[in-house]
């Protein structure tokens, strides 16, 4: 009978090496200091045009300040979860104590899981440094805690997807830097060229404005949660970006699973 996931050795052993890191709090102050420098821009922008519309300032400063938390942090946490999973399991080849992983007890499958749930406890953790920012646009009355924590949770999903496929590549991949070149392009391709190829298919076929957008949009990292946004503010996208996008993470994030275990396997030694 296996063990739960949390009881995952890989795991234990990915948080230990992680909290005695010395200078990761320099990544944690670089991810706080770019929400912060973001959402201070909001401030004079927003008092120079409710000066001209006669409008409450602190309630259109905090749906800026959200806006720019919220998205700013998105890119950048999806971003920093790809360069950090992807290195998980092509590191242990260059440091060549991949051996002594593959051929202890714990099967293939156990091994993944343990490397990806650490790669979400480093996602889940970065994420939570967002917190603040939303609490402060809450209560200046910009949007509702529960969507703003919606926006917040899908931009955690979005990450664990990205991280989950990271992490495939780095179990396919030798070195570090294969893995870290393959992710870019995954990244690359996934967020320019599928959305423009979609673009031009549905020209090409005329399909109507949301099938368009379904294809060419909805999937993106960042996609849900312009839904989360178009509702606060009396937009009427509907539920079904979202849907569509959890869909596609989910579908993502399985099929980086599947690519790690496959990595793992092909070890012997």
């Amino acid at each position: 009978m296996n063990r739960p996931t949390f009881d995952n050795p890989v795991y234990r052993l990915d948080l230990r090496v992680r909290v005695r890191e010395r200078r990761l709090w320099v990544l944690a102050l670089f991810f706080l200091l770019v929400p912060l420098a973001l959402s201070m821009l909001a401030l004079p922008v927003v008092d120079t045009f409710s000066s001209l519309a006669h409008a409450t300032p602190y309630t259109d400063a905090a749906g800026m300040l959200a806006g720019f938390a919220l998205f700013g942090h998105g890119a950048l946490l999806v971003l920093l979860s790809a360069l950090a999973a992807a290195q998980r399991i092509s590191q242990e080849r260059e440091r060549r104590t991949l051996p002594a992983l593959v051929n202890s007890p714990l099967s293939a499958a156990r091994i993944a899981d343990g490397k990806l749930l650490g790669a979400w406890t480093f996602d889940l953790w970065l994420a939570t440094l967002t917190l603040p920012f939303l609490a402060v646009a809450t209560l200046w009355g910009g949007v509702s805690f529960g969507r703003l924590l919606l926006a917040w949770a899908l931009n955690v999903a979005a990450a664990f997807a990205v991280s989950s496929f990271a992490l495939g590549l780095s179990g396919l991949f030798g070195r570090s830097l294969s893995a870290y070149l393959a992710t870019g392009a995954a990244l690359f391709l996934w967020c320019v060229v599928v959305p423009i190829a979609g673009a031009m298919a549905c020209g090409m076929l005329d399909l109507n404005g949301d099938t368009a957008f379904a294809v060419t949009l909805w999937h993106l990292p960042l996609a849900p949660q312009a839904w989360v946004f178009s509702e606060g503010f009396g937009g009427s996208v509907g539920a079904l970006m979202p849907c569509v996008g959890l869909a596609v993470w989910v579908a993502i994030g399985f099929a980086g699973r599947a690519l790690a275990i496959r990595g793992l396997r092909r070890e012997v030694f």
